[in-house]
Parts: C-alpha cells; structure tokens; sequence
C-alpha cells in the first residue's frame, strides 16, 4: 500500500477561538436535555488529541517502523470522529430549525477541506513534472483529476486489478482515497439523515430519536457486513459502501449522545470510570496499530474491533464530564498536532513518495532519512496550515454567501481536474505507447502478488487443460512475462499450462529483502517458505513434462545471517549455491527443465523515453545491448548450471528481444518493453513462434 491510508481534520473554528469540527463560532455549553453538539459546544482540545493519536499512526505506518504494522487503522478513527461530529451538528440543525441547510452544510465542508486539498494536488502534479518519466506523470494526472473530483477511491478499485504491473513509483495521491470516502458521505447523510429524523420523530417530537438509532444500527450493520464478506478485495478496502458503517458508528454515538450525556452526573466516580475507560480504548487503539501484522484482510474482522475501541474511546472522552485524561489528551502538544491533522494528512505521503525519488535523482545518501522526511512534512503541512487553510477557512470572503462558496468550490475543483488532464496531443502514438506501458498478462483468479499468494495455498494455477503434455511456467515476473507465449505454445499442442508464479520471489532458494512503498527492505520469509512448498507439491501433483523457469534476482539483496549487497564475490557464491535445491526439487522424476537467462535491462522505461521523444524519433530510445554490463556474471552461473544439475537446459530470448546487439523501443510495430525490465504481453505472444524455436534448437522436446 500501499498501498497510504486516512482522513484527518483539524479543529479551529476562528482567528481566536477553536470549536468543534465544521462550526463557525464557538457555542455555550448547555446543561438541559435539547439536543446539542454531542458534548456541548465549545472547543473540545481531545477531540483534536483524537486526531493526533490517529494521524501519528498513519505517519510512522507510511514511513515504514515495523513496530507499527497496523497503523494504517488511523483512517478508522477519523472515521468514526468524522461520522460523529458532522451527525452531531446536523441534529442541532434540526431540532432547532426543523430542516437542514444544505448551502451552508456544504458552503462548509468546502472551505474546510477544498483549498488544501487543491494545492495538494497542484504541488503533487508539479513535482511529478520534475521527478517522474512521463509514463508515471500520465498516471499521477489520472490519479489527480479523480483525487480533484474526490472519487479517488473508485479510481483505485479499477486500478487495483492492474496489480500485475511492478516497479511504479506508489501513487502520491492514493491517500485521497480517505477523502474521496467522506466526500460521498457528506453528499448522501445529510439528506438522508434529514428523511429518517423525520420518519422517526413523526408525531412523536423533535427529541424522539429512537427510531433514528435504530435506522442508522440497520444501515450500520448492513455495511459491515459487506466490509467483511468482500476481504480480500480493493473494493473492501477503499469502498464508501464498506466503509460507511465506521462513520454511522459515529453518527449512532452522536443519536445517543444527546440523550446520554446530561443525564451522566459529574462526580468523581463517574469521572473515575470514564477515565480508565478512556484509557483502555487508547491503549486498544494503539495496541491494534501495533497488532494488525498488514492490510491483505482489512477491513474484515479487524476493523470492527478497531471501530469499537474508536467508538468506546470517543464516548469515554466526550460524553462525560471533563476530568484529568481529558486535559491529558488534549494538552496543548496534541492538540496542536490535531489541529494540523489535515495539512499534515494531505502533505506526509507526498512527501514520503518523492523524497526517495529525489534521492535517487540526485545520488543523495540519508541515514537519518526518515527525520528528514518528517521534518519535510511537518514544514509544508504548517506552510499549507498557516497560509492556505485557516485563510480560506475564517478569513476570505467570510461574508459570501453560501450558494456562491459551493460555486467557487466546483469550479477550483473542476480546473485542478483540468489541469491534472494528461496531455493528448498525437493521441494514436501516445495511446498505443501508454497502452504497452500496462500490457501485463490476463491472470483473473490467480496468485501473483504476495498479498495474493498469503490468501490461498501453494497450488499452481491452471491456465489451460489439454489433452496433450503439461507445461509449467515457474518464476517471478520475468517467468509470468512469457505467459502470452506459452499460452500460444499451448494451443498449438494441445497443452496443459500451469503457471506457478510470485512476484518478486527468485527461483534460487535464497532470502531476499522485499521493499515496501517506501523503499524500505523486509526480509521475504514468505516467498522463501511458499518456494519450499510450492515447487515439490507442483511436482508430486501434476508430474509436468516440461518446467520453464526464469528470475531476475540478480539484483535483490540477500539475507544471510547479515546483509549481503549485490555486486560482492560472496554475493554472486550464495546467488549461485541457492540453484541447487530447486531444480534438484524441479528435476526430479528426471523431467525437462528449462532455465532462462535473464534479459538485459535497460537505462530507462522505453514507453517513457518513446513519450518523451515522439513518434519521429523512436530510435532514439533503442538501447545497445552492452548497457547491461551487471547480468554477465549472472548469466554465466545460469550458463553453467547444466553441468552441475542433470536434465537442465538454458535457453536465451535476447537474440530475438535485441537482435543485432541492440534493444529497440519498437519492433515489427511493436512496443517491446513495458517497463525497463519488462516485455509487453502484446510482444511475448508474437515472440511465440521464435520462442518455441529456440526451445526446440535447444533440444527441449514438444510433440
């Protein structure tokens, strides 16, 4: 995630005075039973102590402490303290005044949240112009003009099933998913809202809220049912529908509130009570932060346990009367940092996204480079803080009307979405270039990523059934990048095809580092024990007549009782040693296997340089093949494995994928590589004849 994860807000409601979340001026306490702002008006610093608790989690879940797997659950939070005060403030709109001003409900939201997510989005698109190729510019617009229309969230659903694609630079957008999700709501409660408070207080008074409560634990309920049946999916994750239960859960603690909290009496007891109350649901929240090992199943089960703790520390905190745990939560260090949550929200992934970007840019070194990052964040979420958000928020036009700021805020948004619109002049080359740089194999239903693979067991995929032989396609991405072709080969002889693919888990049996969003390495004790399981059971259950392997791990540090860096002789010793037990597991039952050498990799992402270049100078972005001087040694341990494994072939594609000592951007009309390590799929399934060639001159039997 990846893959980035939360909503924040802060709470300052003028130049002088802070109250709770959307009010423009701060309200009196009340001590009666009409029904208020769940705790009452005025500024409530734990609220925003809430909001601190809740955006740290996020920030040390992004910049990648593995002590806090799970603290991507600050979303959660945000949602439920989202669903409660918005839900607070539309019920003393009604039994005030009988209805709900829409103009002003939304005249708020957009200067609250609209100004700073803009220039978020404007910053985002101006850096992706200085430090990303013009593939991952193209991206970062589309991502940009959804973020801007706040639809991000089904923007990544649909993207998500592209989860084939490698290597990319994570989205410094897909954080507005959160956003995306409380946008929706704020469009749909309020008139919801109004219709069931008036279906349920129907000759029954403005104060009758039972039916209200128990419309609302229906549509709860219904949510989080579907937050649990659709895990594992996208869709589960960034869905409002799976998500909207976590700010009805809010919208039901502000129903009850208004008749609970006055009647809770200020003694010490009860203020003992709330105090270890409150306690123990911050205690829980963290502790779920630090428990939750990764997202693959959330929301699920999960998140109902994290709601529960957001909502038992919520009510806890500001239903009761107001103690020593509230002025410790909301000390004036927390509550600052929650009133900044917003900025900081929309600032901190960005940040984290492109510093490893501009490091590598620029060959900067950093080993204090997470300090860096967080003070980077801290200095433009109070720079965004100070000089466009509180502006926008109490100061500008303060006088418009309602209807005029709504305007306002459609057309802002509508023209970040125009200006995220990538570029489509010489639209056939740049398409069809844009469509090579996403032409990954069709693989519906079957493992490939480690999310994916931690879901299911490590059986085989069948991609074909024949009456012929059986065919197994084994590796990492550069053996799946050949599935077009085998599927062609298949077909041809009538073949059965498997195909037993992980991405980035090498073949040879050694423990490599995987790096997470951040570019930060996790050992992969996953890939090293479903290779353990995979491989012999791939043999014992389906006896395959060939096996085709193919890896590029040449690259990837490995783990050996310290860590060993690419490039070092004992590297290359332990790169090599690590074939052994696989294809000794591979061959046996003496069975064909074919080892592939691993193609060259070029100096840049072709579909990039072929954008940048234009279509009259493509071959500008041809590379000679001596570019890649790193795989020789490799390939020469791949070269000899033959001698030291019986039954084992190796086979090379580069003499077709460059031919003459060269690697052409664009060959017989077609885009060859996807990225700067891999084939398109539309170039695989065309190499097929030429594949089964070389497999056939290397003496691999097909009938």
């Amino acid at each position: 995630m990846s893959a980035t994860r939360s909503d924040l807000r802060t709470g300052r409601a003028a130049p002088d005075a802070s109250v709770p979340e959307s009010l423009d001026s701060p309200l009196p306490d009340r001590a009666t039973d009409e029904p208020v702002l769940p705790a009452g008006g005025g500024y409530r610093p734990h609220i925003d102590g809430i909001r601190a608790l809740a955006v740290i989690l996020v920030i040390l879940f992004h910049l990648g402490y593995t002590w806090m797997p799970g603290g991507f659950i600050g979303v959660d939070v945000f949602f439920v303290l989202s669903g409660y005060l918005i839900t607070g403030l539309l019920l003393r709109e009604v039994t005030e005044h009988g209805r709900i001003r829409l103009a002003n409900f939304y005249a708020r939201r957009i200067r609250r949240l609209l100004a700073a997510s803009a220039l978020a989005i404007v910053a985002v698109l101006v850096l992706s112009a200085w430090l990303l190729d013009a593939v991952d510019q193209h991206a970062v617009g589309l991502d940009g003009q959804s973020a801007a229309a706040y639809f991000a969230n089904w923007h990544f659903v649909a993207d998500g099933r592209d989860y084939f694609v490698a290597g990319d630079v994570p989205s410094p957008l897909i954080h507005f998913w959160s956003l995306a999700v409380e946008e929706q709501f704020y469009v749909v409660w309020p008139a919801l809202f109004l219709v069931l408070w008036r279906l349920s207080t129907w000759r029954r008074g403005r104060r009758a809220t039972g039916g209200l409560l128990v419309a609302i634990a229906v549509l709860l309920g219904i949510s989080a049912v579907l937050s649990v049946v659709l895990v594992p999916s996208t869709s589960a994750y960034y869905g409002a529908h799976t998500r909207a239960y976590q700010l009805l859960a809010g919208a039901a603690l502000a129903v009850i509130a208004v008749r609970l909290r006055p009647r809770i009496p200020d003694t010490r007891a009860v203020r003992a009570v709330s105090a270890v109350v409150a306690l123990a649901a911050f205690a829980a929240v963290v502790w779920l932060a630090t428990a939750i090992p990764d997202a693959e199943t959330y929301p699920g089960a999960a998140a109902l346990a994290v709601t529960a703790a957001a909502f038992v520390l919520l009510a806890a905190l500001d239903l009761t009367p107001r103690g020593r745990t509230q002025r410790a939560i909301g000390s004036p260090v927390p509550a600052a940092v929650g009133r900044m949550s917003y900025s900081l929200y929309l600032w901190h992934w960005p940040v984290i996204v492109f510093a490893p970007v501009l490091a590598r840019k620029y060959n900067l070194a950093a080993p204090t480079w997470r300090w860096t990052q967080v003070a980077a964040i801290v200095l433009a979420a109070g720079i965004s803080y100070l000089i466009v958000e509180r502006p926008v928020r109490f100061r500008l036009a303060r006088r418009a009307p309602a209807l005029a700021v709504v305007a306002a805020g459609l057309l802002v948004s509508a023209a970040v979405a125009v200006a995220a619109s990538p570029p489509w002049a010489g639209s056939d080359f740049r398409s069809k270039v844009l469509a090579a740089a996403q032409d990954v194999p069709y693989t519906p239903g079957c493992p490939y990523t480690l999310q994916q693979w931690s879901q299911t067991s490590a059986e085989a995929c069948v991609l074909r059934r024949g009456r012929g032989p059986t065919i197994a396609l084994v590796g990492d991405s550069h053996a799946q990048q050949w599935q077009p072709a085998f599927e062609a080969i298949a077909r041809r002889h009538d073949a059965t095809l498997l195909r037993l693919t992980f991405r980035g888990c090498p073949v040879n049996r050694i423990l490599v580092n995987f790096y997470d969003a951040q570019g930060i390495a996790h050992p992969g004790t996953r890939c090293y024990a479903w290779r353990a399981q995979a491989y012999p059971r791939l043999i014992a259950r389906w006896h395959p007549d060939l096996v085709y392997l193919q890896t590029r791990s040449h690259g990837l540090g490995i783990q050996a009782g310290r860590f060993v860096s690419p490039g070092s002789a004992r590297y290359l010793r332990l790169w090599s040693s690590g074939w052994l037990p696989s294809l000794r597991t591979l061959t046996a039952g003496h069975r064909q296997v074919v080892v592939g050498e691993t193609s060259p990799t070029m100096p840049f992402k072709p579909p990039a340089c072929l954008l940048s270049k234009g279509p009259s100078r493509v071959r500008e972005c041809d590379v000679p093949l001596s570019r890649d001087r790193a795989v020789v040694p490799f390939n020469r341990v791949i070269q000899g494995l033959p001698r030291r494994v019986p039954g084992v072939t190796v086979v090379s594609a580069t003499p077709f994928i460059c031919p003459d000592g060269t690697c052409p951007a664009i060959l017989g009309g077609m885009v060859v590589h996807r990225d700067d390590d891999h084939l398109t799929a539309t170039f695989a399934r065309h190499s097929a004849p030429q594949f089964e060639d070389m497999l056939r001159r290397a003496g691999v039997r097909l009938p």
